[in-house]
């Protein structure tokens, strides 16, 4: 057995072997040359041209919020305005009967109320 490919059956499988090994010498060349390459950071071109960062996210988030908090608090005095708060339809025709010239204060039994 005079084969000083010993570890290899045929000199095509070293042939390939010698490729796979070039190619991934070549990848990692150009891997490497592409790490090497800085970009140069992009600056403002004037006050007025502003980038989109997470401050401005935040800070729609924040309005937004804060809308949807003061519609929300809106919603019940908004019920308030415009809902009949009186107790039954006969209301205003006893206070109408019991006090016509409207200039006797009306008293209420507080314990009635709690």
């Amino acid at each position: 057995q005079g084969n000083f490919l010993h570890p290899f059956r045929k000199a095509s499988e070293f042939h390939l072997l010698c490729e796979e090994k070039m190619a991934m010498r070549g990848a990692l060349a150009l891997s490497r040359r592409a790490m090497m390459n800085i970009e140069p950071p992009v600056f403002t071109k004037s006050r007025f041209a502003r980038r989109w960062n997470m401050m401005d996210e935040d800070r729609v988030k924040w309005y937004n919020w804060n809308l949807a908090c003061i519609a929300l608090t809106a919603v019940p005095f908004l019920w308030m305005y415009t809902v009949n708060y009186r107790t039954s339809e006969e209301t205003q025709i006893l206070i109408r009967t019991l006090n016509p010239t409207g200039t006797e204060k009306i008293k209420y039994d507080m314990k009635l109320y709690g």
